[in-house]
């Protein structure tokens, strides 16, 4: 019994230890099972993340060469200089010396309708069509299809044909293009068919074709990385990606394929690895704190989703209030100027008109009744014009007593016109407030797009000075740029009325 007791005080520490001892392992074992599957899950998202991020720059730098490469394949005058003698002229001056110059295409080749070289260029030397024969033919199903696109989406025109009014668009692009290695070079490789842009007509048929090369340059490959965040980032032919890239998140670089089955092309690059740096900063302090992690992983977890969601909260508001006026709720000249450049870039409309709005009599308000009463004004006047302007167009407030409005619903003159009317009419009722009655008026500086400006900034600049002559003519008008003066002022009502039509000639 002695030897029992002795035997059970001797080992009871013992097997506590090793009951310790198995609980830490149990945590451990967890914890390095639970970093491990973090950090894969990590590798994972961000690999998705960056192959989406190249994705996304490469069919960038394919919509800038297709801009770029536009501006000779949507031209008259390249319609007439190649359409019966070649005009020699204009392949050096705006070919030769144009493209490769400014946009850095390297190669130049425009083939005939059965696929035969015409001109070929070299940077900026015209070389003998003959020296273009084989580079045409290995992109043959590159024309193939940049001719299939002008067939599907040309217009008929007089018995002869045109092509869209936006051959970039995605719907109607008349382009077809590929990552592909020439002559040992990678590069951007772009076929797109010859239309006009404005008086010129094509006959029946397939067209002539401008083909490309834009070589991806060291400096390019530099500048993509810094742009995507990515080291080492390569494109490379198939043969030459390490076939460690196929396994990640195990291996140390990431590769995606670009490019068609024939011509096997990838992006590559050293992936940022989440899981090292989960490792590094979660190691030493599992080991040193493994018997509390556990809480305080549900602390840290608890607090964090307070935190995010006070300031997904804060985000929020923040990037309301960065684009919205405070005090009426509309929107603010950034998001205005926005919403504008974004149309005219994006070509979403054909023609949209511009009004700035000055409030009439606001200072009186302020000074008769102070600003709280001024506060009430703007707020009333904001609704009513957003109110006028409706699903027709968007609303801003840019400033004290200023408003803008974009239309890019039922802008021809007479409904242009017609909302003016309205407006003026609506802000020039009685505002009723806490201590008294404003009666304030509005004039109004109309412009179009692109017939007065063909940029977002001066076609403001048109409206705010057509808002200037109206406000010279006597207030609570409207008036629209480029029309006369003298003609403005004529149709004008001679006696001051509160609620004038639009002038409009």
């Amino acid at each position: 019994m002695a030897d029992f007791e002795k035997l059970s005080g001797k080992n009871f520490p013992a097997a506590i230890q090793l009951s310790c001892a198995a609980i830490i392992a149990a945590f451990l074992g967890l914890g390095l099972f639970i970093l491990f599957l973090a950090g894969g899950i990590a590798d994972k998202v961000r690999l998705e993340a960056e192959s989406q991020l190249v994705a996304n720059e490469l069919d960038r730098q394919v919509q800038l060469l297709a801009r770029d490469q536009s501006q000779v394949s949507h031209w008259d005058d390249t319609v007439f200089a190649l359409s019966e003698r070649i005009d020699e002229a204009f392949v050096r001056e705006e070919i030769a010396g144009w493209l490769w110059e400014d946009f850095d295409i390297e190669t130049s080749i425009v083939v005939s309708a059965d696929s035969k070289p015409l001109v070929v260029v070299e940077r900026d030397r015209v070389l003998d069509p003959s020296e273009g024969v084989v580079f045409a033919a290995s992109v043959e199903d590159l024309v193939a299809v940049a001719r299939q696109n002008y067939m599907t989406h040309r217009r008929a025109t007089g018995g002869r044909f045109v092509g869209p009014d936006k051959p970039l668009s995605k719907h109607t692009e008349m382009f077809a293009a590929d990552i592909r290695q020439v002559d040992g070079q990678m590069g951007l490789v772009m076929a797109q068919a010859i239309i006009p842009d404005d008086e010129a007509s094509l006959p029946d048929g397939a067209p002539q074709v401008l083909i490309t090369f834009k070589p991806v340059t060291e400096e390019l490959l530099q500048t993509m990385g810094k742009t995507l965040g990515l080291a080492d980032f390569q494109i490379l032919h198939a043969a030459d990606v390490h076939p460690d890239l196929a396994s990640m998140p195990a291996a140390p670089g990431a590769a995606v394929a670009l490019g068609d089955a024939g011509h096997p092309v990838h992006a590559a690059w050293t992936s940022a690895r989440p899981s090292a740096m989960i490792w590094k900063l979660s190691a030493i302090p599992m080991l040193v704190l493994l018997v509390l992690v556990a809480g305080v992983l549900i602390f840290v977890a608890r607090r964090s989703a307070a935190s995010l969601s006070a300031l997904e909260t804060s985000e929020r508001q923040n990037r309301f209030l960065a684009l919205h006026d405070a005090l009426t709720g509309l929107p603010n000249r950034v998001q205005f100027d926005r919403a504008l450049e974004d149309a005219i870039t994006a070509g979403r409309y054909d023609r949209c008109a511009i009004l700035c709005i000055d409030l009439d009599r606001f200072k009186a308000v302020n000074d008769t009744y102070g600003h709280q009463a001024g506060d009430t004004v703007i707020r009333t006047v904001a609704n009513r014009i957003a109110e006028t302007v409706a699903d027709a167009g968007i609303a801003a407030r840019i400033g004290g007593d200023e408003f803008i409005v974009l239309l890019h619903n039922e802008i021809d003159k007479d409904s242009v016109s017609w909302r003016c009317d309205q407006l003026i009419e609506s802000v020039c009722r009685p505002i009723l407030f806490e201590g008294g009655t404003a009666a304030v008026g509005a004039s109004i500086g109309v412009a179009w797009w692109p017939d007065d400006a063909l940029t977002a900034k001066t076609v403001i600049r048109s409206a705010d000075e057509a808002l200037y002559i109206a406000k010279e003519l006597g207030r609570g008008q409207a008036y629209f740029a480029g029309m006369p003066v003298a003609a403005a002022d004529k149709a004008a009502k001679p006696d001051g009325g509160r609620v004038p039509r639009a002038v409009n000639g």
